[in-house]
């Protein structure tokens, strides 16, 4: 099962869910999302950080996926 990230508009929802004091549950229920997922997103405004903060920690952590290119020695290159 494939995993869909947040985006933006979800983590505006819940920020504004979080600010009303809305049950993780009940947020759950209406964004279709596991519990797990929003109360991540609530501990992490918690700690006085916020949608934003989310936001540019999972680009800067998605900057670190994927493949890393290969390096060759410049003897290797020549060779090729």
């Amino acid at each position: 099962m494939t995993y869909a990230h947040l985006t933006t508009d979800e983590l505006v929802m819940i920020a504004s869910y979080f600010k009303i004091g809305a049950p993780v549950t009940s947020v759950a229920r209406n964004l279709q999302r596991s519990k797990q997922t929003i109360y991540k997103v609530y501990h992490f405004l918690e700690q006085g950080n916020t949608v934003l903060d989310y936001y540019q920690q999972y680009k800067q952590n998605k900057t670190r996926c994927g493949r890393h290119p290969i390096l060759l020695a410049s003897e290797q290159t020549d060779y090729i």
